[in-house]
C-alpha cells in the first residue's frame, strides 16, 4: 500500500462507514509503522489529487476511491456489508 492510500484509509477508517469495515483498522494498524513517517507529505499530496480536503477529510472523490479500494482488498463492501 502507497502512503497516499494509506492517508485517504485513514481517513476513511474515522468515518461511521470505514469504522463498519471489518479488518480495515487492523490493515491500517500493520501498515503504520512503514509510513507513519511519510504521513504528512501523504496527506499534502492526497489533497493535491483531490482526495482529501484542507481538513483532512475525504472528498467525494476520496470516498468512492476509498470505497473501492476497501473492495479490492477483498475487506467487505462499504458499511461493512458482506
Amino acid at each position: 500500500m502507497n502512503a497516499v492510500t494509506w492517508a485517504a484509509l485513514s481517513a476513511y477508517a474515522q468515518t461511521l462507514e470505514g469504522q463498519a469495515v471489518p479488518g480495515l483498522g487492523e490493515l491500517l494498524r500493520a501498515e503504520a509503522p512503514r509510513l507513519a513517517r511519510l504521513r504528512a507529505a501523504a496527506q499534502v499530496t492526497a489533497q493535491g489529487c483531490g482526495v482529501l480536503d484542507e481538513r483532512g477529510e475525504l472528498t467525494p472523490q476520496g470516498l468512492a476511491s476509498a470505497r473501492a479500494r476497501v473492495a479490492r482488498l477483498g475487506l467487505g463492501r462499504a458499511g461493512g456489508e458482506p
